[in-house]
């Protein structure tokens, strides 16, 4: 059995556009691809809204990726691939980043993954980083507060993202486009996003373990 760990924010946890309740586990694109993998993988589900790569919020607290990622490899090895999807809530306005900036702090994370031994025999695991679907504008008030300037930011990163993952020679996957995103916050994806990126995310798997 493959063991897969999801590393992300409130689309991995499944947070619906009223930014209260969470999708089912079976709706939820964790849940759906576990049951599309089947019984030879285990996927685990490491979502937390408000999750960063590595800045302390001074508004929501421990939202901070890098300060849990090494516990959380080590309290799941070993592992057969860590799936990292962050950097949408890095680009909120109080941080003060760059999409350059939060492509700088997610090298940091995939060092940290590289470095560790949460692989199988005490080496790293397979290491897929996956950009976070660009935000979408919508009338929101208060997420135009929270998130000015932030669509911009969001679509910038599948560069850089891809440069880091050719840098590190670790796997890629971009969904921009294929994901279906509420209209509500222009952000959290529906029911239907959700399948949609279980499905793009497991072709990706078939791709890195093909002999399963």
């Amino acid at each position: 059995m493959r063991t897969i760990l999801c590393f992300g924010d409130s689309n991995t946890y499944g947070l619906k556009s009223d930014l209260l309740t969470r999708y089912p586990r079976d709706v939820r694109w964790t849940g759906v691809l576990q049951k599309k993998l089947g019984e030879d993988y285990y996927v685990i589900e490491e979502g937390l809204g408000g999750r960063t790569t590595v800045w302390d919020d001074p508004v929501e607290e421990y939202k901070n990726g890098k300060k849990y990622l090494l516990p959380c490899l080590d309290s799941h090895k070993p592992l057969d691939l860590v799936i990292v999807m962050l950097g949408t809530n890095d680009l909120k306005i109080r941080f003060s980043v760059s999409a350059f900036d939060v492509s700088v702090s997610m090298e940091n994370l995939i060092r940290t993954i590289i470095k560790s031994d949460a692989g199988i025999d005490l080496k790293a695991p397979e290491i897929l980083l996956v950009t976070p679907v660009p935000i979408h504008s919508v009338n929101n008030p208060d997420l135009d507060q929270m998130l000015a300037g932030a669509e911009e930011k969001s679509r910038m990163l599948a560069h850089y993202y891809e440069e880091i993952a050719g840098k590190y020679e670790i796997h890629y996957l971009n969904p921009d486009g294929r994901i279906e995103i509420n209209d509500t916050d222009g952000i959290h994806y529906t029911e239907k996003g959700h399948r949609q990126m279980a499905d793009i995310i497991e072709e990706k798997i078939r791709e890195i373990f093909p002999e399963n």
